[in-house]
């Protein structure tokens, strides 16, 4: 009969991969004696090498992450991690693996756009800044992908994300999205963690898009992302409409002046519809959230209609 082979795995490094895994603690002791693993009294007491194997395909941790003697150090400069509350958090696996999917996607398209033309670059990136005017980002926005009298069109939220996911393509910028991480169903993205985010490059910008969040909540995201193109930023996006963050505030009020410009709101209001109904109307013709459409109203000073008694 073959011994299985023994390995010492440091104990620190261990209880990192505990705590950044994917699996909790509870759920990898019923499968492991992590008690013996960090706390050998013999070899007897190490794991075996598909222990090991098994451990890292369960907590999603590289193997080769436990043989160091020291902590992993993974240097997350893609992008920054939000919380609503602009908190910084520990990424998870699903979505370090999704960024480095897509990072490798946009290698893969960079490259082949450079063979083709080795000067070719994304001209707009950071080709705005902070301290602009809302309305004239907006107004830059909607010319640079044709959005003018967009409300006119009868589409649905799919037909409009997919018109606006074209034009960001004939714009230079890459769109993916996805709910799952990579082909895998088992391993669904997360919308607490993140609704998208962008991949800043000075060839192909990339912009991915958690597919389990809301329809129209997924078209607010594309031209969120874009603004940070165009600012030059990477970005993961966790915020929602009414977001205090300064920058985001002023990122999503340029989203909304594009989705829903104020001469288009004017003719779109109705004096016969009440407060409700009126908001419901105009979510459904610009494709925003009642939330994203009731701010912009009120940041305008427009009123949807006279209450009804």
């Amino acid at each position: 009969m073959v011994t299985p082979m023994r390995v010492s795995v440091s104990n620190t490094v261990i209880q990192w991969a505990i705590k950044n895994g994917e699996k909790s603690e509870t759920e990898l002791m019923k499968k492991y004696d992590l008690h013996a693993w960090e706390n050998p009294t013999s070899t007897r007491d190490y794991p075996t090498f598909k222990q090991i194997q098994n451990f890292s395909h369960d907590t999603r941790i590289p193997f080769n992450y436990f043989f160091k003697q020291t902590l992993p150090q993974e240097e997350h400069t893609f992008a920054k991690f939000r919380t609503i509350n602009n908190t910084n958090i520990q990424p998870s696996r699903r979505l370090i693996e999704t960024i480095q999917v897509m990072e490798s996607y946009q290698a893969w398209m960079k490259d082949f756009l450079l063979n083709q033309d080795k000067a070719i670059k994304f001209q707009l990136l950071a080709s705005v800044k902070a301290t602009m005017n809302v309305d004239k980002v907006a107004q830059q926005i909607i010319e640079i992908l044709h959005l003018e009298n967009l409300a006119a069109t009868k589409l649905t939220d799919d037909d409009f994300f997919n018109l606006l996911r074209s034009k960001l393509s004939n714009a230079g910028v890459m769109v993916m999205q996805s709910g799952i991480v990579g082909t895998n169903t088992h391993r669904p993205l997360d919308i607490n963690e993140f609704r998208a985010f962008v991949l800043v490059d000075n060839v192909i910008p990339l912009i991915f898009i958690n597919s389990t969040d809301s329809k129209k909540a997924k078209i607010f995201s594309l031209i969120h992302e874009f603004v940070h193109i165009l600012l030059g930023d990477n970005e993961i996006l966790n915020v929602s409409p009414e977001t205090e963050i300064h920058q985001e505030r002023w990122i999503n009020q340029i989203t909304s002046a594009v989705l829903m410009p104020l001469k288009e709101i004017k003719a779109a209001l109705s004096t016969s519809l009440n407060h409700q109904a009126n908001l419901v109307h105009l979510s459904q013709l610009f494709h925003t959230s009642l939330v994203a459409t009731a701010i912009r109203l009120k940041l305008l000073g427009q009123k949807p209609s006279k209450k009804t008694n």
